[in-house]
């Protein structure tokens, strides 16, 4: 990838750390598994949605955590930003209890 490439894709990662959209630190933790990414947004001051993932008969979370819900393969998390505004995350489920890896955004 050619140096001019390189600075264009970090000025828009960048630029949408300082919009908010996601801290640049998540950003970096994304090539990491979900549990990294996951404190990373805590860190940044997200919270996650506990009441969009799935629930035992029971009360417990389904899944590891609990503002995950998972299909065959790929899964979504629901975070609120530091001003409440809702994201939702696309995971690639762990298979055979591997941890969840992010997603390209």
């Amino acid at each position: 990838m050619s140096a001019p490439r390189m600075k264009k894709i970090a000025a828009i990662l960048g630029f949408c750390s300082a919009c908010g959209l996601l801290p640049l630190a998540a950003w970096a933790q994304a090539s990491q598994g979900y549990s990294d990414y996951r404190q990373s947004l805590i860190a940044g001051g997200w919270k996650p949605n506990v009441g969009y993932g799935l629930k035992t008969a029971r009360g417990k979370p389904l899944y590891k955590f609990p503002e995950v819900v998972c299909g065959p393969t790929l899964c979504n998390a629901k975070w609120r930003d530091p001003q409440g505004h809702e994201k939702v995350i696309t995971l690639i489920r762990g298979l055979e209890g591997a941890d969840h890896r992010v997603a390209p955004q």
